[in-house]
């Protein structure tokens, strides 16, 4: 990823967790760029899921006041969708990056009513974040 739009991305999370985790004074995120096949063995291999997928989200280490996790995003995945959705490949990103960390504020998307909170919350970060201007 390159290191201009992974820092862009990183400033637009650290909002995100501003908003979403208020009551933590570290908040320690890594992405970690990664092929389909790749993030099909991980999802395998740790979480027993036999299926691709854009995301995956691991809380490494977290106390009341601290976070520390790990965003596994499929590169060839986000470029998919980002032509399926017709959106630039780093919005894309940064839609994945949100939902990532959503699921660590506690958000989950297992049925549909859950989704549909997730898909707004990522809707309206995304319009924000792409409104706020970047120094």
């Amino acid at each position: 990823m390159d290191p201009t739009l992974k820092a862009a991305i990183h400033g637009a999370l650290e909002q995100v967790a501003n908003k979403e985790l208020p009551q933590l004074d570290t908040f320690r995120l890594s992405l970690i760029s990664m092929s389909d096949a790749e993030l099909l063995e991980l999802n395998q291999s740790t979480l027993g899921h036999d299926w691709f997928t854009d995301i995956i989200t691991f809380e490494l280490d977290r106390t009341e006041h601290t976070l520390e996790a790990e965003l596994y995003i499929s590169a060839e995945r986000a470029l998919a969708n980002a032509r399926r959705f017709r959106q630039a490949p780093d919005v894309e990103l940064l839609h994945l990056a949100i939902h990532g960390v959503l699921h660590l504020a506690g958000y989950s998307d297992k049925t549909p009513q859950q989704k549909k909170q997730m898909r707004k919350l990522e809707r309206l970060y995304l319009v924000h974040l792409s409104s706020t201007p970047r120094s």
